[in-house]
């Protein structure tokens, strides 16, 4: 059965915005920035399944006989852990924590997957069935590459005379004469020098390709990015969700309030997932987005490398600094007050302390700030996602781009990104207007539609309450980009499109349509397919957002040194309209 989690772990901390101080008589402390200091009180409760209830699952498939009977006499390794959603409550209930799992085991022998299914509370059966697919990666596999490579001769003694490093490579595997191969990056730090090979569990030996690279990869001479740390990143499944409020202090009622998955738990395609997600939104006891989360995000080069679909499960190390800090939940630090988290991306350092989300406040100028941020890794590269709520209802999602030393991130390439924003404005059933510059009236949007950014018309989108006026406004970021030129013209078909507007389908529990389906253009974009016409007016609205960012050799980049921000971040504001 779930354990009934204890009240005894609540965490409720009163921080203080980084750079307040407490002003003596006299001190010339700015007006504006004297109304924008906030003092808030932070309570976090863990949520779902524990770790141990995750390790007890795992424990139970392991000794289940069908499994064993199954992958008897097979060289195999658990690859995926998953979280099952089930029932239907109503979209203005609380999300149900996952009473299912699965578990991913990958049979090297024979190139299959066998998926295993249960439910926490152990009163059914386990099932499990053969499914031919290629599986993600995580740090357990990884770790068992590099010690198979130390095996190979050649490998093996350039590793252990120092001279080499490895590094986890894009694509992570690849498919040759039927078989999956883990990717490695061997490294030489001295002279930059670099080659992927793949690793045969199979057979217990490294697969050298032609050009020292798999086909949509590249190794030269050239290195760009940060050294890496070598640190590894977390695997799919980590328990690690959360509900999480907000309270001014001396408030009677919340100012904000939600549920918060870490990126190892989060929802979306199976092996893939969509980073840090928050549902069941709330902002000043009214609802405001039931579910925000990035289910696509790829990447593409110029020439040479790629096209890529990256996860965003894997989580990496960054800085939370631990002194005076809070760990109320599995992944979850609360920073004592005045510190910042710090990623790869400002620091340009890959070495970190903490994996999982960090929560601290920041007064940015117009008030203050609980921002949320985690980092992930995705072969070499290094995402960085936050969410960021102030306390007059703004709401902004951004996300940040890095990488390790590797000769692909010297080539010139567009990342994208999407969000998944499920709105649920006050109730499940909204209006989208479209606003733009010299337009008199909103627009009603009435059917299902896809369109672009136009930064000359200022164009934003307000999803608006129908038994209300309460309304939310998404305003593109100034660095979001767009695929389409001055006049309307698509310069980028990969990228898809900037906005999507479309019906909620599938139920609360388990939603559909998380991410885009299968098709040709795959690692593109491609949710077209979702927009059929249907009726936008007094319906549950998904808006889905898109962020484009071209981008180079990085490796002199200077950054703020305590916050992400400058032109590789990318984001949309979300402001609320008569709330």
């Amino acid at each position: 059965m779930f354990r009934k989690l204890i009240i005894s772990a609540i965490a409720a901390i009163v921080l203080i915005a980084p750079g307040e101080v407490l002003a003596a008589a006299g001190d010339n402390v700015p007006a504006k920035a004297k109304r924008g200091e906030k003092k808030l009180n932070i309570k976090v409760l863990p949520w779902g399944p524990s770790q141990a209830d995750v390790d007890q699952a795992r424990a139970r498939v392991e000794a289940n006989e069908q499994v064993r009977r199954e992958l008897s006499g097979s060289k195999f390794r658990e690859v995926g852990f998953e979280y099952i959603y089930s029932g239907s409550a109503s979209k203005t209930g609380a999300s149900a924590p996952p009473s299912g799992f699965r578990v991913v085991y990958y049979n090297y022998s024979t190139d299959l997957a066998l998926y295993v299914e249960g439910d926490f509370a152990g009163r059914e059966p386990l099932t499990s069935y053969w499914v031919n697919a290629v599986p993600g990666i995580g740090d357990a596999e990884i770790r068992a590459a590099y010690a198979l490579m130390e095996q190979d001769a050649e490998i093996g003694m350039l590793r252990k005379s120092k001279r080499v490093e490895f590094y986890e490579a894009m694509p992570p595997t690849t498919v040759v004469n039927g078989e999956r191969l883990v990717n490695i990056g061997i490294l030489d730090p001295n002279t930059g020098d670099n080659r992927i090979v793949g690793v045969s569990f199979k057979n217990n030996k490294v697969h050298r390709y032609e050009n020292n690279a798999p086909p949509t990869s590249a190794a030269t001479p050239d290195s760009c990015g940060i050294p890496s740390a070598g640190q590894g990143s977390s695997g799919a499944g980590v328990a690690g969700q959360f509900t999480l409020t907000v309270n001014e202090q001396g408030g009677s009622s919340p100012l904000w309030e939600m549920l918060i998955i870490r990126p190892s738990s989060s929802s979306g395609a199976q092996f893939e997932r969509s980073g840090l997600e928050i549902r069941d939104v709330k902002y000043r006891g009214k609802s405001v987005l039931k579910r925000g989360h990035v289910p696509i995000l790829n990447v593409k080069y110029v020439n040479s490398c790629g096209p890529f679909r990256d996860w965003q499960y894997a989580e990496g190390f960054f800085n939370a600094p631990e002194a005076g800090a809070q760990n109320p939940a599995p992944g979850m630090r609360i920073l004592a007050p005045g510190e910042v988290a710090t990623t790869a991306i400002e620091t340009r350092n890959d070495t970190g302390n903490f994996q999982g989300v960090a929560i601290y406040t920041q007064d940015v100028g117009f008030g203050t700030e609980v921002v949320m941020v985690t980092e992930m890794n995705a072969g070499w590269y290094r995402y960085i996602m936050e969410w960021r709520f102030a306390t007059d209802g703004t709401i902004r999602p951004r996300f940040g781009f890095g990488s390790i030393a590797d000769s692909c991130v010297c080539i010139q390439r567009t990342h994208h990104v999407y969000w998944r924003l499920d709105f649920d404005v006050v109730g499940s059933n909204n209006r989208a207007y479209l606003m733009e510059r010299g337009r008199r009236f909103q627009r009603l949007i009435d059917t299902e539609t896809q369109f672009y950014k136009r930064s000359q018309l200022s164009r934003s989108i307000m999803i608006q309450n129908s038994a209300g006026s309460e309304a939310y406004q998404i305003v593109p970021g100034t660095n979001d980009g767009t695929v389409i030129d001055a006049l309307g013209n698509v310069t980028d078909a990969f990228g898809g499109g900037d906005f999507w507007l479309m019906q909620f389908k599938g139920t609360p529990a388990a939603p559909t349509e998380l991410d885009d389906p299968d098709g040709a253009s795959y690692p593109a974009a491609n949710l077209t397919p979702w927009i059929n016409g249907e009726s936008l007016v007094d319906q549950d609205l998904v808006l889905w957002y898109a962020g484009h960012q071209v981008r180079s050799d990085d490796s002199s980049r200077l950054d703020t040194p305590n916050v992400i921000t400058g032109a590789h971040i990318l984001g949309p504001v979300l402001r609320p309209i008569r709330w």
